[in-house]
């Protein structure tokens, strides 16, 4: 535990039996090798001039969106480190909702790619995929200040917190899918492009889609047993809300993790 200068002593929650002592070596694992994955990924696209591209510039700002999330979250749901700084939850739900965003971008990135190359030859620069960044980037950030600074009340910030979760879940799912189909019919058409190549791409979306959606929906689920439970407590939904933080916290690390793992082991396939 390391103290602050206030007097305040950062603490692990979940430290007291076997089973929260083993969860939190788990989720600090997995925070650890998701670091240093988001880490490794925007070394190398900096540092290495054949990595700087249109489409590793969006998969480097995705990895700085990643490595922010995966930092923060773990030391939000982890520590007492919001009685310490309030301003913690804003900062977090920035670089979560600007992950999702950036997860979108990509997608829009590769259609452009693929289904246009001649404009995006022209116009889809370095430059212009970093300024798209940074407009996330201030759009998220003017959002999440809205939500956190202008809702009032425990069942007000939990129901616009729910309906968020729900039309993120629907807008992230719809454009990924979306874009995804209309580029692979686009390369069907290509004589360039082999089955394997297809093959991986496929791969590749159902993985990050599918990591996606298992921590979208549990999250989705326990906004709306916490409603019901703040209106009628139940010994038997308070534990499943519990069961279900947990998870949400395993499948939360592991979301913001994964992408660059799953992008180089795709390369194999």
């Amino acid at each position: 535990n390391d103290s602050t200068s206030k007097g305040f002593t950062l603490q692990l929650f979940y430290s007291k039996t076997t089973f929260e002592i083993t969860f939190t070596c788990v989720i600090c694992t997995i925070a650890f090798f998701g670091c240093i994955g988001n880490l490794a990924t925007i070394v190398k696209i900096v540092y290495d001039p054949k990595y700087h591209t249109p489409t590793f510039a969006a998969i480097g700002q995705l990895a700085l969106a990643d490595f922010l999330s995966i930092t923060i979250t773990t030391f939000d749901r982890m520590t007492n480190i919001l009685e310490m700084w309030s301003h913690i939850i804003f900062i977090s739900n920035t670089s979560i909702m600007s992950s999702y965003s950036h997860v979108c971008f990509l997608s829009v990135v590769r259609y452009l790619i693929t289904v246009h190359p001649l404009q995006s030859r022209r116009h889809l620069t370095v430059t212009a995929v970093c300024l798209c960044s940074l407009t996330i980037w201030i759009f998220c950030g003017v959002f999440s200040a809205i939500l956190n600074y202008t809702a009032v009340g425990f069942i007000y910030v939990l129901t616009i917190r729910l309906v968020v979760n729900v039309f993120t879940l629907l807008i992230v799912c719809s454009i990924m899918t979306l874009l995804h189909v209309k580029k692979i019919r686009t390369l069907q058409n290509s004589l360039s492009v082999t089955d394997q190549s297809q093959r991986r791409m496929n791969i590749v979306v159902a993985m990050i889609l599918s990591i996606f959606v298992l921590y979208q929906l549990p999250l989705i689920a326990n906004n709306i047993m916490i409603l019901f439970l703040y209106q009628q407590f139940s010994d038997k939904l308070y534990n499943h809300v519990n069961n279900i933080f947990y998870f949400n916290i395993f499948v939360a690390c592991i979301n913001y993790s994964c992408n660059p793992y799953i992008l180089f082991f795709s390369q194999f396939i």
